[in-house]
């Protein structure tokens, strides 16, 4: 089901010309001129040469996932000053594979017990601080945020993933295990009604966030805010390279090494647990036509949201805490808390 509000009109197109006709041209200029066209071909030829993408992922590659993130073994919690009616603690756990997790935990008071819980997250610059962007009252929900991996840069150029990718790959592959440790603790709390847990992921959250929930069915309820498919058109569209044309094909190529990760192929397996997607119509950096395609990747139950917002800045708290409470709000297993 696809809810709209206002319609959408957006066609791409990309052209490539290039033109060597003026033989009049010193001999070093036609050398130059010849030099680029080759470089810039072998750059379009890479691109399309590995461009052949994954298929769904298999049992075995989100058995891995949970398999790498290990079990539950150590849980250390230091209090923070109340936020009204919710009781905040800071929180570190380990798994077996020695896998470490810190964050934030929100929890109303007095315990009654037997609560929902959502695993909320957004982006990097953000970390478990995406815990504050949600409203004074959110109702009877415990609320877990959790730290990205600090070998994660806060920022990743185009040649950080050219050339850095296998140890960039290698850190974004803990991340949806450490989401997936963060439903593990959730569960083991005695105060959490483990048929009631649900994840809320937020822009450069929602491919891990997706990966996380395909392998850990105790995610029951999944919201994927301003989240898309096509990384590599995602990427394209937030490039500033000249001239124009060269962002495709550099997206694809810097994107190629993280193409298991798409999440066009995880969230599939995440049915038939419901899926709802919230997303922006104008929003220049998070292309529209990406969005539909992993919409269209999911299965039923499945809803996608249109809203008309521009693009999601982390310092727009207003449009956040909106943007989260529409996602919230159609979770059923938040349904009774409201």
């Amino acid at each position: 089901m696809v809810e709209q509000d206002g319609s959408l009109d957006i066609a791409a197109s990309v052209r490539i010309t290039s033109c060597m006709t003026n033989t009049a041209r010193p001999r070093q200029w036609r050398a130059r001129l010849r030099a680029r066209p080759r470089v810039i071909g072998a750059i379009i030829v890479a691109a399309g040469m590995l461009s052949c993408s994954f298929g769904p992922a298999q049992k075995d590659e989100l058995l891995a996932y949970t398999h790498n993130r290990g079990a539950l073994t150590r849980i250390s919690t230091t209090m923070g000053p109340p936020r009204g009616r919710y009781q905040v603690q800071r929180i570190t756990f380990t798994s077996s594979t020695g896998l470490v997790a810190r964050g934030i935990v929100m929890q109303p008071i007095p315990d009654t017990g037997h609560l929902p819980a959502v695993l909320l997250e957004d982006g990097r610059e953000e970390n478990s601080a995406a815990i504050e962007r949600l409203p004074a009252e959110f109702g009877d929900v415990i609320v877990l945020s959790l730290d990205y991996p600090p070998s994660l840069p806060m920022s990743i150029s185009v040649s950080d993933a050219l050339f850095h990718s296998d140890a960039l790959r290698a850190t974004a592959q803990r991340i949806p295990q450490i989401f997936s440790l963060g439903a593990v603790y959730l569960a083991h709390r005695g105060d959490v009604d483990t048929t009631r847990i649900a994840i809320a992921a937020t822009s450069f959250a929602v491919p891990f966030a997706t990966i996380a929930a395909a392998a850990d069915t105790r995610f029951r309820n999944v919201a994927l805010i301003y989240g898309a498919g096509d990384l590599s058109a995602v990427l394209a569209a937030n490039l500033d390279t000249r001239p124009a044309w060269l962002r495709g094909p550099l997206a694809w190529l810097a994107t190629r090494p993280f193409r298991s990760l798409s999440p066009e192929r995880f969230i599939g397996a995440i049915a038939p647990r419901p899926v709802v997607m919230v997303n922006g119509i104008d929003d220049p950096q998070m292309p529209a036509q990406a969005a539909r395609d992993l919409y269209n990747a999911a299965r039923e139950p499945k809803t996608q949201i249109w809203l008309k917002t521009g693009h999601l800045m982390p310092t727009d708290s207003a449009l956040i805490q909106s943007l989260v409470d529409t996602a919230l709000a159609r979770m059923p297993v938040l349904a009774r808390t409201r």
